[in-house]
């Protein structure tokens, strides 16, 4: 009898063994599936010798990627000012459209991002990453730009510049250097007398000039004036040129100087035409790409077109002559 229940008590022991080590195993994995879940730095997420290389090569090839786009801007500006394009390619629009799928628009803000980039590189030790994060500042002249983008970075929440970031920096740059608006509700006299009145305070500028495109043409010294043409600010800064020329009107509303047009160089006559408002854009940047301001550039495409629509009708002509001569010795 002793014997029998010393067995089934050693028998119990065992079973309570086995099973108080099966729960110590189970709650064992139990911590330890909750330790990857909650450690994400665990064994298995431990990346080999050979997956931290690619890692770093990849990451270093993004890093390239988004750099690149200040090169790739720099080449587009020599290409097109250098009119590299011109033995396959009429225009560089046609350039860029054709050879790299890419809009005038993208290879403009490209060219505007590499001038940006340059002109903030001497000033700061972290510079844009990628296009987006220049782009707003392209509108600003130099030295705002400059300034606009210390600003992006010393601002910038956990030090992480985004491009939403320098956009809202860039807009109150621009803003502050816009004159406000009185917001008193006056009588449509008094409204008038205060604009003659508040007209000194506002400085002429190529920069707030109607005129102006606020895209450089290939450095920050080159802009492109509608009414002038390509010019810098090599000789003259942008209120010694304003303050000097009769074409100058303020960009945020009716100039107190009189709208003079330009003075042709040549006998003409005057046309009007009225044009789909959606040509007027079109317009503007095939003259800015050829150098030309707009009025010369239309004079230029009519006169070009008037004398192939001459010529080619001259020629139909003499070809009629001639049919008409041979058959007449026939």
């Amino acid at each position: 009898m002793s014997y029998s229940n010393s067995t089934v008590d050693l028998d119990t022991l065992l079973r309570t063994l086995t099973q108080d080590s099966e729960q110590v195993a189970l709650n064992t994995n139990c911590i330890e599936n909750k330790t990857n879940v909650q450690n994400p730095l665990s064994r298995e997420n431990l990346l080999s010798e050979v997956e931290a290389l690619e890692l770093r090569r990849l990451e270093a090839r993004v890093e390239l990627g988004l750099k690149a786009f200040w090169e790739i801007g720099q080449a587009l500006s020599q290409i097109r000012d250098k009119r590299l394009y011109r033995e396959t390619h009429k225009t560089f629009e046609e350039y860029c459209i054709t050879r790299w799928e890419m809009s005038r628009r993208s290879a403009y803000q490209l060219i505007g991002a590499a001038i940006v980039v340059e002109n903030v590189r001497n000033c700061a030790q972290i510079l844009p990453l990628n296009e987006a994060q220049a782009r707003p500042l392209v509108a600003l002249p130099p030295e705002q730009q400059r300034e606009a983008w210390k600003t992006a970075v010393s601002t910038a929440a956990n030090g992480k510049v985004t491009a939403v970031h320098v956009a809202q920096v860039a807009r109150e740059y621009h803003r502050a250097s816009v004159p406000t608006t009185s917001r008193n509700k006056n009588t449509f006299d008094q409204q008038k007398q205060s604009a003659k009145n508040s007209t000194p305070s506002i400085t002429p500028s190529c920069w707030n000039c109607s005129h102006c495109s606020r895209e450089f043409v290939d450095n920050p010294q080159n802009f492109y004036c509608y009414q002038l043409g390509k010019l810098n600010f090599i000789e003259k800064n942008g209120n010694q040129r304003a303050a000097e020329c009769e074409l100058w009107t303020y960009r945020g509303g009716e100039s107190a100087q009189i709208k003079k047009p330009r003075l042709p160089l040549r006998e003409t006559f005057t046309l009007t035409l009225q044009l789909p408002a959606d040509l007027q854009p079109l317009i503007q940047d095939a003259a800015k790409e050829s150098g030309l301001v707009v009025v010369d550039w239309v004079a230029k495409v009519l006169s070009e077109a008037v004398f192939t629509s001459h010529a080619t009708q001259s020629t139909h002509i003499h070809q009629d002559f001639i049919d008409v001569s041979g058959s007449e010795v026939a």
